[in-house]
């Protein structure tokens, strides 16, 4: 697995680092400096990733929602600690959800269209696989069998994803 490129790694990420760091840190030489620890903690790292390159964006985003955190108890004031912070793992980031989002979307385009539309129609317009067969005028077992398929197919896209 080749090295991660941090240059390209900074030139990537230090828009959506700062921007999540200075909405929660309002004073800026404070910022300034976690943006640096930010990356120096992905310069350190760089040499022992053994994740995918392309999801290093997990990485990033942790480290960065990490620092902050750890910003707060340094700075033992834990009451201005913001709600979204407070409780990592109840943290919807947008850049998260963007992540996420791209990765279905990536997802769902390499399923084969009857597989697609089932996925679509049942999660998307709320229809039962029932009615998916009315719709689609095929067997409700056909229906439900390519349903299994393509939640198996999804599932495993996913499996190693972390956020």
């Amino acid at each position: 697995m080749p090295p991660l490129d941090c240059e390209r790694i900074w030139l990537d990420y230090k828009d959506r680092v700062s921007g999540y760091i200075f909405s929660h840190v309002s004073n800026k030489e404070d910022a300034q400096d976690l943006i640096s620890s930010v990356f120096a903690k992905l310069v350190q790292a760089a040499s022992s990733y053994r994740g995918d390159p392309k999801h290093v964006s997990s990485f990033v985003y942790r480290t960065t929602q990490n620092l902050v955190i750890d910003y707060y108890r340094c700075k033992k004031n834990l009451n201005e600690l913001p709600e979204t912070i407070k409780a990592a793992s109840a943290v919807e980031d947008d850049y998260f959800k963007q992540e996420t989002l791209d990765r279905l979307a990536e997802a769902l385009e390499r399923l084969p269209k009857f597989e697609r539309d089932i996925i679509v129609l049942h999660y998307y317009k709320s229809l039962s696989l029932h009615k998916i067969s009315e719709r689609m005028q095929k067997n409700y077992e056909k229906i439900k069998w390519a349903h299994r398929r393509a939640l198996a197919f999804l599932k495993n896209k996913f499996k190693n994803f972390e956020l």
